[in-house]
């Protein structure tokens, strides 16, 4: 997993995997429309990745976002839409990651952190369902997530998102040439045009249809190359999570 990362870092152009994502293409969102936003953030206040309010106590996100991580100098923050805006930040008591996480095919990469305090509930902090469900080909759902619009560039102050669209595993598979073989059953792939996708430092954050989660942001190509995006698929993980929770 290293070697991927210093690749990425060398040469943003490069086909590569990472596990880090952000919004290309994409749009301001609006007051409201997304309060099981998270970002995710080190000791030193600076947001590393997104995540997914599920409860009072526990947020989603990847397991690749919390490794070599400390829970207690991470911080879970709730219920800003800008990432310089005052908001409440809640410590870690632990993070629990998927049995099955393979560090190798990313596969199950998804981490449930646990906050120390109980996360207060407002009209602009509010926990978002898992759908149980199978996402079919074609279905179009919505993402979010701060960061920059291209690659190598910095964190965008204002949480944005963007309209992504499933697409067949197979045809995800075959798109990616050799990382195919990372796309498996329990995986979900978005394509949109060149231009338009994820990129760095939104992994964790939920892709959304009919107002429940149905994928957890996992790797991408190179920021919005025309290229699938990569999903933890939410019906796969809704049992090992619904047993912690």
């Amino acid at each position: 997993m290293i070697h991927i990362l210093l690749l990425c870092l060398l040469g943003g152009a490069l086909a590569v995997p990472t596990a880090d994502k952000r919004v290309v293409g994409g749009f301001p969102a609006e007051s409201g429309d997304a309060p099981w936003m998270v970002s995710m953030r080190n000791s030193f206040n600076i947001h590393f990745c997104g995540g997914t309010l599920l409860n009072q106590r526990f947020v989603l996100t990847t397991a690749v976002c919390m490794e070599g991580r400390l829970s207690s100098t991470t911080m879970a923050v709730v219920g800003s839409r800008f990432l310089n805006t005052v908001a409440a930040p809640y410590y870690g008591l632990q993070t629990i990651t998927h049995p099955q996480y393979n560090q190798n095919t990313l596969e199950f990469n998804v981490a449930l952190f646990q906050t120390i305090q109980n996360i207060v509930f407002t009209n602009i902090v509010q926990p978002i369902q898992l759908n149980g469900a199978f996402i079919e080909p074609g279905t179009r759902a919505r993402f979010f997530g701060w960061g920059a619009n291209e690659e190598n560039g910095g964190n965008s102050n204002a949480l944005m998102t963007i309209n992504l669209n499933v697409m067949h595993n197979e045809a995800c598979r075959n798109s990616l040439g050799s990382d195919g073989m990372r796309v498996t059953g329990t995986t979900l792939c978005t394509l949109n045009r060149e231009g338009q996708g994820l990129c760095t430092n939104d992994a964790g954050g939920s892709l959304v249809f009919d107002g429940m989660a149905i994928g957890i942001a996992s790797w991408k190509i190179p920021c919005a190359t025309g290229r699938p995006d990569v999903f933890v698929r939410v019906s796969d993980i809704r049992d090992w999570v619904m047993s912690i929770i």
